[in-house]
């Protein structure tokens, strides 16, 4: 197959799976009308979909907006308030830097959501698939961009599986390269499908209604690579990519990529283990009890001392983990996350200010 026939047939099939199993989430079709807040709500769905499964984001997303409905409410809120509502996500440094990310906004843009790739990037907390994917999903405005999903699908289909190592053999910049191309195509054909105005079927007609533009193209792959190709265990029996041999990759091929990589895996290696302690016989990481450390503090309104905090989240505490504990505790408070007050320690109860 060459290579133009791959992207039309892999553009055909995506359409077609996409019109009957279309994900209906929370940030999806917004019909916000202003674009500062219809971006805001996709910002903060992004933010949040950073190593969090999208069954515990849409509960806690619904919540998040209805606490902070605007932009301005977020850049507003004060540290202990963003990490209140922040409950259920972990990693809550994300919601400082969304907090963040939001007063940047409202201050340095004059509270109107900048559209243009590079002014996104000028803010903290935003990346480039973060700055790509609100492009896309908020403003309709064609951006490649590469997230795990799009990766696994793309690489799968135009190179082949992933190495035993888990490592791609092509480098995300020459991906992107293909991601371009085939969102242009993409693209081209809902223009063409428009021009006619036309169904030949009920299908085309599921086609055209669901899949209008550069959001739903991504949300397309996204759904796809979270469904159905997934990272360990794809459903090759409901892929229509292996079906209609598209993919340069099969069940066959990953499969002895499999093997080698258990057969590595087999081979002892020295691990780097990153910080943290052992408590009885299993090694939990620090960032583990930092997210613990939160957690006690959002249902302590009047502070909890360090020994108690100790109590609270280790289940062998004793004196001699102190040093220990202080030492994150002290990373927390310096990171603005916790602050000492009367009776201990308490979420830090303090706003965004310009010069941070």
């Amino acid at each position: 197959m060459l290579h133009y026939q791959r992207i039309q047939a892999f553009i055909d099939a995506i359409w077609q799976w996409y019109a009957v199993h279309k994900r209906t989430l929370p940030w999806r079709d917004l019909t916000i009308s202003d674009d500062t807040e219809r971006a805001y709500q996709v910002m903060v769905s992004e933010i949040m979909l950073q190593q969090t499964q999208v069954s515990r984001v849409i509960i806690v997303f619904r919540n998040f907006v209805e606490r902070f409905p605007t932009l301005r409410n977020l850049a507003e809120a004060s540290n202990a308030e963003v990490i209140m509502a922040w409950r259920g996500m972990g990693y809550n440094s994300r919601a400082l830097r969304l907090r963040d990310a939001a007063a940047t906004i409202i201050h340095q843009f004059n509270g109107v959501f900048p559209q243009e790739y590079d002014q996104l990037l000028s803010i903290k907390g935003i990346g480039p698939y973060t700055a790509a994917a609100i492009r896309n999903f908020a403003f309709d405005l064609p951006t490649p961009c590469i997230d795990t999903n799009i990766r696994r699908i793309l690489h799968r289909t135009f190179v082949g599986p992933e190495n035993a190592d888990g490592m791609w053999e092509m480098r995300d910049r020459d991906l992107l390269k293909i991601a371009e191309e085939v969102l242009d195509v993409a693209l081209g054909e809902i223009e063409e499908r428009n021009m006619k105005q036309e169904t030949n079927s009920n299908l085309e007609f599921r086609i055209s209604n669901f899949c209008r533009g550069t959001a739903d193209w991504h949300a397309a792959l996204m759904d796809y690579g979270s469904l159905v190709q997934t990272k360990t265990s794809p459903k090759w029996n409901q892929c229509i990519l292996t079906e209609r041999g598209i993919m340069k990759t099969n069940p066959e091929l990953f499969q002895k990529m499999l093997v080698t990589r258990n057969s590595q895996l087999a081979t002892p290696r020295p691990q780097l283990r990153e910080p943290g302690r052992l408590v009885g016989s299993t090694y939990i990481p620090n960032r583990i009890f930092r997210g613990k450390i939160v957690e006690a503090l959002r249902d302590a309104q009047n502070g909890l001392s360090a020994d108690e905090i100790g109590a609270q989240i280790c289940i062998d505490w004793e004196a001699k983990h102190r040093k220990w504990l202080d030492s994150l505790i002290q990373k927390l408070v310096q990171e603005k996350m916790l602050q000492e007050g009367l009776n201990g320690f308490i979420l830090k109860n303090c706003k965004w200010r310009i010069e941070n």
